[in-house]
This record gives C-alpha cells, structure tokens and sequence, in this order.
C-alpha cells in the first residue's frame, strides 16, 4: 500500500501532536484558555490587549486507490499567543477563548464538507488542499474578523455575550463532526 503524506504540513503537525504539550493546547470542549497558555512575547506595537495564536495542523493519508484518511486538530499554540501585562481580566480571556471556539467550528465544517465531498483518486490531493484553504483562510478569517469587529475586541459587553450564544449552539449543531480522524471512499 502506497501511502501519500502532504511533507510539510506533516511535519509541522507531527511537531504539533508530539509537543502538544509544550507547544500549544488542542482543543477540548472541557478546557478553557488560562492566562498561563499565553507563552509568546507581548507586541507593544499592537493596540491589541491579547493575541491568540491558532493552527489546524493536519494530515492525511491515503492507499491511492480506495481511501482517503485526514487527521485534523484545532491547536493553540501558546509561544505566539501573548498579552499585555496589566490588561488580564476574565473579559478579555473569555473573548480569546471565544476566539479558539471559532476555530474548532471552521475545523468541524472541514470535516463536515470532507464527509460530504466525492474526492477522486487521481486529484484528492489538490481537492483536499484547496477545499481546506477555502474554510480555514476565507471562511474562518472572515468569522473572526466578524467577531472583533462586532464586540470591538471584546469591549461591548453585549455583543460579546450574543457572540457567546452564536458559538456555542454552533458547536452544538456540528456536534457530529468532532472526529479529528475522518476516512472517506473515492468516488
């Protein structure tokens, strides 16, 4: 069997899933961001109070003929997520965590649109890639910009909260595609 590893998102994210220790926080609906998962050296140019640095580090594989397998995660990665000191407050870290809650609703509709599409065995590669970077760099950025913008970085309290709400039954609703190992049939 014949197994095709995209290299350098591969080895990016083995370091990701071997370290994820030391290196970042994958995400787990349990766990909520402390100020000490904020690792990375404050940017004093930033107007911003607090940056949160998120990746999907991702792998698939595949035998070429029959199968597709993709191994998706959502990771915070903690030495290029900082704040500034003095600026800490629940607030703020509730805003961040929102921030990572986004992110794993990009990486479940990845998963969702990857169960649902007809990959072929002859060009999955670039169908995978491409569908990935639709979501992740279009989609999700937007989202997110969306969400700044519409609680101006976490100071209107009020649409922080509906924010809050919005994400939450987001992550209910594609409660089914939470799998970080996904395998799908060519067509």
């Amino acid at each position: 069997m014949r197994t095709l590893l995209f290299t350098a998102l591969l080895f990016i994210s083995s370091i990701f899933f071997a370290q994820v220790d030391t290196l970042g926080v994958e995400w787990q609906h349990d766990y909520h961001l402390k100020w000490s998962d904020f690792k990375g050296k404050e940017d004093k140019s930033q107007k911003l109070s607090a940056l949160s640095k998120i990746s999907i580090p991702y792998t698939y594989s595949s035998d070429g003929e029959v199968d597709l397998t993709l191994n998706l995660s959502t990771v915070f990665v903690k030495d290029e997520s900082w704040y500034k000191k003095g600026k800490e407050n629940n607030v703020l870290l509730g805003h961040e965590q929102l921030h990572f809650d986004i992110a794993e609703i990009h990486r479940r509709i990845i998963v969702k649109t990857v169960l649902s599409t007809k990959f072929s065995a002859e060009n999955y590669e670039s169908e995978l890639k491409q569908l990935i970077s639709k979501i992740w760099d279009e989609d999700y950025r937007k989202m997110q910009d969306q969400y700044d913008a519409e609680t101006n970085y976490a100071r209107l309290f009020r649409s922080q909260k509906e924010w809050m709400e919005i994400v939450a039954t987001k992550l209910i609703e594609l409660k089914e595609f939470n799998d970080t190992e996904v395998t799908v049939t060519f067509q």
